[in-house]
């Protein structure tokens, strides 16, 4: 049955993650690695996954555009809705799911660009995609605006080249600019600024922003760093051991924070002044989702856990109009 184009319009969320839970198999154990996770990004909107690496942050971007490894992975449970569409139950994506629908700037940017190609044929090949009607000349004029765009200067030289000829954060400018050519309505970027220096992270920032504006295209953005997350995002995903334990508005969340894991995080973040004491961080290091905690995962590291914190698994619950925390100092 097709979906109703008048019933299309009327939906505010682009994307809509509801109770998604992925298991990894692997040969002696089952490893749970995100468990009933909900997210949900509005048309426009720009929303932000923060957590320490092994929280399961880029293990849902994957499920989410369709490029987790089935097996070892497994979708256990949950809904993926795109549009208004459940793209879960679809053998065949729809068309344009990927590259003007969903697209992806990856922490790897090898993970995006084909090593036998030249950086010329798979920028043409993403202009070709979008528009095969462009001539040979306009797309020239793109590629090289667009590569200019990421403030790479030589754009011939890097034209004519592999990417396995590129150092890091030059081929994450490619890959940067593969995507912004193709303009998508929801860009997940996944530690997008991961190999570049801080001035042209913020032009890159700045480049993403006029884009979102610029199309109306909604942003999620993954990354373990406060700041660039604040610098971008209205709205905040708290991730830890797999689990959401906090979400809100960004300005909410980071003028207080409620669960004592996301005051850890806001804490790590160094105020940059020289008299400045040391970081007031929770020690301890992310649990092995292969052997979590009984109870709440952040029990072992939290320095107001209770006997309940080990004993139950606290339910992510609505405790202000614009929070929603899981932790039982809130129930």
């Amino acid at each position: 049955m097709e979906d109703n184009p008048l019933q299309n319009e009327l939906i505010s969320d682009l994307l809509e993650v509801q109770n998604l839970s992925v298991n990894f198999e692997t040969i002696d154990r089952t490893v749970e690695v995100l468990r009933s996770v909900s997210i949900r990004i509005e048309k426009g909107d720009a929303v932000g996954i923060v957590g320490e690496s092994g929280s399961g942050k880029s293990t849902l971007a994957q499920a989410i555009i369709g490029v987790l490894d089935i097996p070892p992975a497994r979708i256990i449970d949950g809904v993926i809705r795109f549009n208004g569409e459940n793209i879960l139950q679809r053998k065949t994506k729809s068309p344009n799911f990927r590259g003007k629908g969903i697209n992806m700037i990856f922490q790897e940017p090898l993970t995006s660009l084909n090593p036998v190609y030249s950086v010329h044929d798979q920028l043409e090949e993403a202009i070709r995609i979008d528009d095969p009607t462009v001539d040979a000349k306009k797309r020239e004029e793109i590629i090289k605006r667009n590569l200019r765009e990421v403030m790479i200067r030589d754009v011939e030289g890097v034209l004519s080249v592999y990417p396995h000829q590129l150092s890091g954060g030059m081929r994450q400018r490619v890959s940067i600019a593969m995507v912004l050519i193709q303009r998508p309505q929801l860009l997940i970027l996944d530690e997008p600024t991961t190999g570049l220096d801080l001035i042209v992270q913020r032009k890159i920032l700045k480049l993403i922003l006029n884009l979102k504006e610029e199309i109306s295209s909604s942003i999620l953005l993954i990354t373990h760093d406060l700041a660039i997350a604040a610098s971008v995002c209205k709205r905040i995903y708290v991730m830890y051991a797999g689990r959401v334990v906090e979400s809100g508005s960004m300005r909410v969340v980071l003028s207080s924070p409620s669960h004592p894991y996301t005051i850890m995080l806001k804490n790590s973040v160094p105020e940059g002044y020289m008299d400045e004491g040391p970081l007031n961080v929770t020690s301890g290091s992310p649990p092995d989702l292969r052997a979590l905690p009984s109870g709440c995962a952040f029990h072992p590291r939290c320095p107001k856990a209770m006997a309940v914190c080990r004993e139950k698994v606290p339910e992510l619950k609505k405790v202000e109009d614009e929070r929603e925390v899981a932790c039982w100092l809130y129930e």
